[in-house]
């Protein structure tokens, strides 16, 4: 798939994860994979593993501006989807500095360490550029174009997301056509239901998915201040432990927490936190002071995220990544000696 700058493939890259990936193992030298993991066949051939099927819903606030977005795309399927990845994840209810995270180490040096129809490619951050020492055994691939589809569940009634060349061939309404949506249009506390015919010449017939969105996530203490007499941002102090308290809470599931500080000669240091989605956490005063908030607000940004993952079923469809992310972004003024 080619790297570009637009929103939507940035959203997707960064967010690209597995949705009920099973084990296929195929490695040199390696076992393979149980013939019917977690209730799917097994691709019969390892360069055909059928089609790939994402799709991202998202609503975003930052700086007081919200936006809402949807983009999907359907591709061939790769051996690196099927392949576990092992995520380290922070014990939940904790918090760590991440520039105390071990830098990654690289899983190839050139594309003679992988699999023929592989090349060695880095990851990339949010700003499209190349993480040092992330390379990893990556095949090349262009999202397809296997006809519309509709999705139902929005504000004013079903919506068609077509393949849109303008986007590298991502799926998106056409109006405004970036995957932006018309504002007002998300609903929230239902159930987005989307279907298509798909081209059977591509590798892919009808599908049909569903997509359950949970209620807005709000940041509800501390409350908002205004800074620069139009920006909005809380008071933090560092001194103190931070106690955050969060509208759109979901228990059954999980949220990131970072904290972020900097200054116009210096970045400062980010905390990260992992939760319980249950509407309210206290970050530790030492983990707030690790942060390096900054005397400027602007420099200071405070995120919560969440995610909620749906599922896509259709004849070709061999693996997906169908979800729900929340992100609420605000500026943090620091306060206190």
């Amino acid at each position: 798939m080619k790297r570009t700058i637009s929103l939507l493939l940035v959203l997707f890259l960064a967010s690209c994860s597995a949705t009920a990936p099973y084990d296929y193992e195929r490695r040199k030298g390696g076992d393979e994979g149980p013939d019917e993991p977690n209730g799917a066949e097994e691709p019969a051939d390892e360069y055909d593993p059928g089609v790939h099927v994402f799709l991202e819903m998202a609503s975003v606030s930052m700086m007081g501006r919200p936006s809402e977005l949807a983009v999907a795309g359907f591709m061939p399927a790769a051996r690196e989807d099927f392949e576990s990845a092992e995520e380290d994840l922070l014990p939940l209810g904790t918090c760590l500095v991440l520039d105390a995270v071990e830098p990654p180490s690289p899983e190839c040096m050139t594309d003679a360490d992988c699999y023929p129809e592989q090349e060695c490619q880095p990851r990339y951050d949010g700003r499209g550029r190349p993480i040092p020492d992330s390379e990893r055994c990556v095949t090349p691939r262009e999202l397809m174009d296997v006809g519309p589809f509709t999705m139902t569940g929005f504000n004013s009634g079903p919506l068609t997301f077509e393949y849109n060349p303008g986007q590298d061939g991502a799926y998106t309404t056409m109006e405004p056509g970036d995957g932006r949506l018309p504002s007002g249009e998300m609903d929230y506390e239902t159930t987005y239901v989307f279907e298509g015919e798909g081209d059977i010449s591509k590798g892919i017939g009808h599908f049909h998915g569903e997509l359950m969105v949970g209620s807005n996530l709000q940041l509800m203490e501390p409350p908002t201040v205004e800074i620069l007499g139009l920006l909005p941002a809380i008071e933090v102090d560092p001194n103190r432990p931070l106690h955050l308290m969060w509208a759109g809470d979901d228990p059954e599931e999980q949220l990131n927490i970072s904290l972020s500080g900097g200054s116009f000669s210096a970045e400062g240091a980010t905390i990260e936190c992992r939760v319980s989605n249950n509407g309210s956490f206290i970050i530790p005063q030492a983990m707030v002071e690790a942060a390096g908030l900054g005397d400027l607000a602007i420099f200071n940004m405070l995120t919560l995220e969440t995610s909620k993952r749906g599922w896509v079923e259709g004849e070709g469809i061999e693996f997906h990544d169908v979800k729900m992310r929340q992100t609420f972004s605000i500026n943090v003024s620091k306060t206190g000696d």
